[in-house]
């Protein structure tokens, strides 16, 4: 089921803060092959606004004839500045009725100044802080760079943006999607290598962490229909934070990211020692579509499934 967001951009908008939170939401309707996502953008009067960077934007939309949406997010800028917003406070508090709501950047004002924050945690940009404090004690600011809050999301902009929409993203779709996601942005802009096969569990240990080795059994027998974190843990009868802790002490991963590298490699293998097609490939190995396994193997070997076949068969030719 796909949910729709719409983008209100405040004139002067952050032009980072925009982009590092919509990014995300493209990705995962890339990496899910569907759209998981529906976006569109908001002005606050005739359809147009202009950026940070001084561009006039035109957008799809102005307050007065704006579609319905499953979430609505208020972008303003950084540093934070208060321009008049003529009917948008209405406009949120009408929307909050039947909608999530959120600010970025300056935008965590506005909901501040609707009303939409009292009884919430929030966090808003740095600049006028001690006077939102004053003006809205009923707000329960948080110290962190993004906040969600039930039905409310807040982010001091900038790249925080990002982190925001991917724990929405973590919340709404699933953490595995949502660390994929993280993990292809984090290589995008640090260009950090990834390790591409699994650490091994010694026998020693397996036999000294038996509930450790049963997940592992688990996971190893349960390739084309992956479990969750929670039943691989009611399975070995232990809980989802222990079964974390066993993992993060003896293997250093967290257990969805050990269950992607296990299907991953195992996809890997195939690809190399038959003729299988890349797709039935992926869906043999737990990943919902073709675009699914493409993102999350580049993501781990830097290459696509069909550019590592290529290149393998070209080396043993050449062998």
């Amino acid at each position: 089921m796909s949910q729709t967001l719409g983008f209100i951009l405040l004139p002067g908008y952050s032009s980072m803060t925009y982009v590092s939170a919509m990014e995300p939401l493209l990705m995962c309707n890339e990496l899910m092959g569907e759209t998981v996502f529906e976006t569109f953008t908001v002005a606050l009067d005739e359809n147009k606004t202009l950026s940070s960077l001084g561009n006039r934007i035109d957008t799809l939309y102005s307050l007065n004839d704006a579609p319905a949406a499953d979430l609505w997010i208020v972008c303003g800028s950084s540093p934070a500045r208060h321009p008049a917003t003529p009917g948008l406070e209405k406009f949120m508090i009408d929307k909050a009725m039947h909608s999530a709501v959120g600010g970025i950047a300056s935008g965590s004002y506005t909901l501040a100044k609707a009303g939409l924050l009292n009884g919430y945690r929030g966090v808003v940009h740095w600049i006028s802080y001690e006077q939102l404090l004053k003006e809205h004690k009923s707000i329960m600011l948080a110290n962190e760079q993004y906040c969600i809050d039930r039905d409310r999301l807040t982010s001091r902009g900038g790249s925080s943006s990002l982190d925001l929409m991917l724990m929405w993203i973590a919340k709404t779709v699933g953490a595995d999607t949502a660390e994929a996601i993280s993990k292809h942005f984090v290589n995008e802009r640090l260009g950090l290598p990834t390790d591409s096969i699994p650490q091994v569990l010694s026998e020693r240990t397996r036999a000294e962490q038996p509930k450790l080795g049963e997940a592992l059994e688990l996971m190893e027998n349960n390739i084309e229909e992956p479990l969750t974190t929670d039943d691989i843990a009611f399975h070995v009868k232990i809980s989802r934070r222990q079964l974390e802790r066993l993992f993060k002490k003896h293997l250093n991963a967290v257990p969805s990211r050990y269950y992607l590298q296990i299907r991953l490699e195992r996809a890997r293998n195939r690809l190399f020692s038959c003729s299988e097609s890349i797709a039935d490939i992926g869906l043999s190995c737990g990943f919902s579509s073709g675009a699914h396994f493409s993102t999350a193997y580049r993501n781990q070997y830097g290459l696509t499934p069909s550019e590592d076949r290529s290149l393998n068969q070209k080396m043993q030719i050449e062998k």
